[in-house]
């Protein structure tokens, strides 16, 4: 029984967390354009970004677009999921994926990159991403 409500509060944790995020908080985490030219990518992004201090973030996505084509997608560049604050890109978007490596969350992290075309979901206010929700 206590299973259900632990699931609940780390729900409305995550929720606390996406609505307390900023606009150039979502800028620093998941927008790279154009693409840094560093290897290893993720590793060296992610530490640069500040994603791996205390611990280290199991999974991210870089979004390879200006800040203006990112920001569209809250306005015409999407269309609004009903019922929430989510806009879905009308286009794909070159994206780099960031999935942590091993079963630690300690320092020094080393991430596993991949790349994608994909469509993404994200969080809006005041027509400018905030969270991003997913990739479609």
């Amino acid at each position: 029984m206590a299973h259900p409500m632990l699931l609940l509060a780390w729900l409305a944790v995550g929720l606390a967390l996406a609505q307390g995020q900023t606009y150039p908080a979502f800028v620093q985490k998941h927008v790279d354009y154009p693409r840094t030219p560093v290897a290893p990518y993720c590793d060296v992004m992610m530490q640069r970004r500040g994603m791996t201090t205390p611990v280290c973030k199991h999974f991210n996505v870089f979004i390879h677009a200006s800040e203006d084509t990112v920001t569209d997608v809250c306005g015409r560049g999407g269309t609004p999921v009903p019922g929430r604050n989510w806009q879905d890109s009308v286009r794909a978007f070159e994206l780099s994926l960031c999935q942590l490596r091993g079963p630690t969350q300690t320092p020094p992290c080393r991430y596993q990159a991949s790349n994608a075309t994909r469509h993404v979901r994200l969080a809006c206010e005041n027509r400018r991403p905030v969270h991003f929700v997913g990739m479609l």
